[in-house]
């Protein structure tokens, strides 16, 4: 072999890309990750210890953008060295965003991102768009049931139907504050004496978001609709007659077991089964506009094209932290179906059927997973915002300035 004729090593080397940083900032929690990975490296509440106060602070509740810049640049921080560990002048970062997303958040984030951690480009992708990647499909009506509210949004050959979006404020927050409220006046208390004792004589401080959130995670499910019309029955009628003992007239099935939560200090709570399904419940009750999150569905299909409804009904797509609760999918599904029959829907949407996809995800980040998969395909470079295109023009485009319909053609 002789030396003369060999190539030069640096010639023969391949410049391979970084994968693409995917960031879902949620109301309750964040995805992180990588593109081209089929999970999220790190699920963590979105919150952080704030630098002024040094009090822990969620993201979403800030006074202002000042108090917003300086709260993200403390989170993003976090993000990056404490759990990516990877230097963010190196990779592209694929943004994952309601598209109710406030437009002070999204460009004060951008802003961080930037000015402060010089990352090469950015693109921001809407969420519910993004869970059609993780199926491969083009059309979807798409329900994101999360912490603070729940959306549903159709999109139609990779066309988001905006005029069609339904939004209510109803999600785990809700449920989270009707746990606190039954339990401190339902919830019984085990002390190292073993003594019994209500949980409002035991409690020094309000339960915190998080042992709320376990409570439900652990203990709470949806339970089936005839069960639950009945006990929405029996609590109007308790509300109207002002007691709390049975109606005669209406026979209130037995509650489930109740069950055991350990609390600080050897003591133990004791939750009624009545709460365990009850809690939930609140998801599914209609408001005084007649709206749930069953008829947001089939009021987002009134207000998409008619020749679009068929195929919109055929593939909906469920996904948002809330919806993993035990009997959630099956419990809509049963009560859209009821809601068929009603006259609201019989005679303006005659449909057969509905149809909820099962992607190959858990619901809390479908749209992450989705955002991943676009974070690897060739349309990220050309539809992101470079640093030096930001520092030009200071101004992040909204996802539908950058013309995201044409994403149903790579899809």
């Amino acid at each position: 072999m002789f030396l003369g004729t060999t190539m030069p090593m640096y010639e023969t080397i391949a410049v391979v890309e970084k994968n693409s940083v995917v960031l879902d900032i949620g109301s309750a929690y964040t995805k992180i990750g990588f593109a081209r990975e089929t999970g999220p490296r790190f699920i963590i509440p979105t919150e952080v210890n704030h630098p002024h106060s040094g009090k822990c602070v969620k993201v979403w509740e800030y006074q202002g953008k000042e108090d917003l810049y300086v709260i993200l640049k403390e989170f993003v921080h976090k993000l990056y060295f404490k759990y990516l560990v990877v230097n963010p002048k190196d990779r592209r970062v694929v943004i994952v965003e309601s598209v109710l997303c406030p437009t002070l958040f999204r460009n004060t984030l951008a802003e961080v991102l930037f000015n402060h951690f010089e990352i090469p480009s950015l693109v921001y992708v809407p969420s519910h768009l993004m869970a059609l990647f993780t199926l491969g499909i083009s059309s979807a009506l798409v329900m994101d049931a999360g912490y603070a509210e729940t959306t549903t949004l159709p999109i139609y050959a990779g066309v988001p139907i905006l005029s069609a979006l339904e939004s209510l404020s109803l999600g785990g927050q809700v449920i989270h504050r009707r746990i606190e409220v039954e339990l401190m006046e339902k919830a019984t208390v085990k002390t190292s004496e073993l003594e019994e004792r209500n949980l409002t004589e035991v409690l020094t401080e309000p339960l915190s978001e998080s042992v709320l959130e376990d409570i439900k995670v652990r203990t709470c499910f949806v339970t089936p609709r005839g069960r639950g019309l009945i006990l929405q029955a029996h609590e109007s009628r308790k509300q109207i007659r002002g007691s709390a003992s049975p109606d005669p007239e209406l026979e209130v099935p037995a509650p489930p077991p109740d069950v055991n939560y350990p609390l600080d200090g050897g003591k133990t709570m004791t939750i009624p089964g009545s709460i365990r399904e009850w809690a939930p419940e609140i998801l599914f009750e209609q408001d005084a506009d007649n709206k749930s999150i069953a008829t947001m569905v089939l009021d987002s299909l009134l207000r998409c094209p008619i020749d679009t409804r068929k195929e919109l009904a055929s593939n909906v797509i469920i996904m948002g932290g809330t919806a993993m609760l035990p009997g959630f999918k099956h419990s809509l599904l049963t009560e859209i179906k009821m809601l068929l029959d009603d006259p609201r829907y019989s005679s303006r949407l005659p449909l057969k059927e509905i149809k909820i996809h099962s992607p190959p995800a858990k619901e809390n980040y479908i749209a992450w997973l989705g955002a991943a998969a676009f974070g690897a395909t060739e349309a990220v470079p050309s539809r992101s915002i470079t640093k030096d295109q930001y520092r030009q023009k200071k101004y992040i485009p909204d996802w539908s300035d950058r013309k995201w319909a044409d994403t149903g053609s790579s899809i």
